[in-house]
């Protein structure tokens, strides 16, 4: 009998911890409902057989000119300038070696994006080009896992008007936000992660879990929708009532059959309906 209470008492202690750890913040679900009222054009309105690239200013200027919010990702240069680039290294857009933090933004200004005119654009630029029309969601990338993009990019966010809320993998860009800028929306990216991550497995275990939540606990949570059983993000969706965005909806099919599960899609390679949450 006694080792039955010291069992159930260890579960429940254990199970305490769990529910404590992937709990999101409260209380600003209805500023993020706001913003998961419109559909997001993963990394711009993109189209390589039209030759408009990825993370370009041509398509961030046609999901505004289309009426999608945006989704985007920054990382700081070697000078400490903010560009809007998803990759580590420049290999994949650019055909050049070497990674974003290398190089100053006037050297990154010589590449140019999947042989196309365009260049990678400074986030000052497309804040320009984007001028508060539509809604943007920023990623953080933090490669060196240093939390000093969060500041440069508060700097450059400072005046902006515009409707925004920044993301990350890394609660540690979360937990800058929650101790500096606790008013700015904050959410969790998250997934199902690969031993090609990186990372140690249980670490790897914990992410996918959401159990880092507690670092920055987050205002949403934007997870890769084919994981969507998973119990933590099930914990935060159903219980928790976190509002959820999904990546990367490719198609009207996914699109509708995840509807119940998330409040808002970040898409790509097809067009979904303009009229905020419709396939």
């Amino acid at each position: 009998m006694t080792g039955w209470i010291i069992g159930s008492l260890i579960l429940f202690f254990l199970a305490a911890v769990y529910f404590f750890a992937i709990m999101p913040s409260f209380g600003r679900r209805e500023e993020c409902m706001e913003l998961a009222g419109w559909n997001y054009a993963h990394r711009g309105l993109w189209n390589e057989e039209e030759k408009i690239p990825e993370n370009s200013l041509p398509a961030f200027a046609r999901a505004v000119r289309d009426g999608y919010a945006i989704e985007l990702d920054v990382q700081l240069t070697r000078d400490r300038e903010l560009v809007v680039f998803h990759d580590d290294t420049l290999l994949r857009m650019c055909g050049a070696e070497g990674r974003i933090r290398d190089y100053t933004l006037e050297e990154l200004s010589s590449f140019h994006l999947q042989n196309t005119c365009c260049k990678i654009p400074a986030f000052r630029e497309v804040l320009e080009v984007v001028d508060g029309k539509v809604p943007l969601l920023v990623e953080l990338k933090m490669p060196d896992k240093n939390p000093m993009v969060c500041a440069v990019l508060n700097r450059e966010l400072i005046h902006y008007t515009g409707l925004y809320c920044i993301e990350s993998f890394n609660s540690l860009a979360l937990r800058w936000y929650r101790e500096n800028m606790p008013d700015i929306l904050r959410g969790q990216l998250s997934g199902r992660f690969s031993a090609r991550d990186g990372q140690h497995a249980i670490v790897r275990m914990m992410a996918t879990q959401l159990m880092f939540n507690f670092v920055g606990r987050p205002d949403f949570i934007a997870y890769d929708y084919r994981y969507a059983t998973c119990p933590g993000f099930v914990i935060n969706h159903a219980l928790f009532k976190t509002p959820t965005f999904a990546w990367t909806v490719r198609s009207h099919l996914t699109c509708r059959r995840i509807r119940g599960k998330f409040d808002a899609i970040i898409f790509e390679r097809f067009f979904p309906g303009r009229d905020k949450k419709e396939c």
